[in-house]
């Protein structure tokens, strides 16, 4: 009896000793939630569901995507930042969210930096600037032409404010002087069914959201970076060779979790992320569209963010660009 009671009493001590090991090996220990800031059928969409699968097979635990659009991302990130700091939400994300969103949004409803854990990159994203079909020029000449000999009469749509076919396209504007009036939509698809009817008539968008409205015929590929060997997009010069750069690489995906969460954790998702990344079918899924697998450490992608910041902080100054 002594001994039983001598054992109850060094359970909370050896409780304590284990502490966050204990927590680790533990996870995880419920379903996860990846957040993706857009709806079905968006850029992040298309991502976020083969890697949440993979995920599901690594971990042991199913993984849903949470479809959270809307305010430049800050619907999403307010949900992520919500959330219990145990790895069990977690969010994918472009780097409009970790990067440019607070030279857009004077009132910011997050802090990139405080209050969003990286975890592990995902993929760079090729980009392309179309036109509709019918909008009469057949290079990027002939549109800065048309822009410039009808001013404010032409319109780009944006899949959000912030989201990088709003923040790459005035810069493009910055460097063309062409006055094209920008249209904000709450997802990618909304803004692409808005190019395609001609409500609107130019996005410049990931190549694997475009690339069904290319080859159909409704949408034409002035310039693409960096250059992407598919069908849709092989034809079409780079932004840099027609004398635009700073397009190369802009734009990539990741997954974060919200401050707080144990680094054994993010670790372990790192990981988990890491290997599906590695699955042939996932490869063959992003590569399919241009896009490029990457994964790093999650200190290393931590490192990519904050140079990003230092490379994007004075020219999203000069730009100006705010929320419409």
């Amino acid at each position: 009896m002594l001994r039983i009671r001598r054992l109850a009493l060094l359970l909370p001590v050896l409780a304590w000793l284990a502490g966050p090991a204990a927590a680790a090996e533990a996870f995880p220990n419920k379903p996860i939630t990846l957040i993706v800031n857009g709806g079905a059928g968006s850029l992040p969409d298309l991502f976020a569901r083969p890697l949440a699968d993979r995920l599901r097979q690594s971990l042991g635990q199913a993984v849903v995507v949470d479809n959270r659009p809307g305010a430049g991302g800050m619907v999403a990130m307010q949900a992520l930042k919500a959330a219990p700091a145990d790895g069990h939400v977690l969010a994918l994300i472009t780097n409009a969210h970790a990067v440019w969103n607070p030279y857009v949004f004077p009132r910011l409803s997050y802090d990139p930096v405080a209050d969003l854990q990286p975890v592990s990159p995902v993929a760079v994203i090729p980009m392309a600037l179309a036109v509709n079909a019918r909008l009469p020029a057949a290079t990027l000449e002939d549109l800065v032409a048309l822009a410039k000999a009808k001013p404010g009469t032409l319109n780009y749509a944006s899949s959000s404010n912030g989201s990088p076919p709003h923040v790459l396209f005035e810069l493009l504007k910055s460097q063309t002087g062409a006055d094209i009036v920008h249209v904000p939509f709450k997802t990618g698809p909304d803004a692409l069914t808005s190019v395609a009817g001609g409500d609107t008539q130019i996005y410049f968008a990931a190549t694997s959201l475009l690339e069904p409205m290319v080859l159909d015929g409704r949408l034409r590929v002035l310039a693409v970076s960096p250059a992407v060997d598919s069908p849709a997009f092989r034809a079409a010069p780079t932004l840099a060779s027609r004398g635009h750069p700073g397009f190369e690489g802009a734009v990539w995906l990741g997954v974060v979790a919200r401050t707080g969460v144990p680094a054994e954790v993010v670790a372990q998702l790192n990981r988990a992320i890491g290997a599906a990344l590695q699955d042939p079918a996932m490869q063959q899924a992003i590569a399919a569209h241009g896009s490029i697998v990457w994964h790093d450490s999650a200190a290393a992608f931590a490192q990519r963010i904050a140079q990003d910041r230092q490379l994007w902080t004075p020219l999203l100054q000069k730009l100006g660009i705010q929320a419409n």
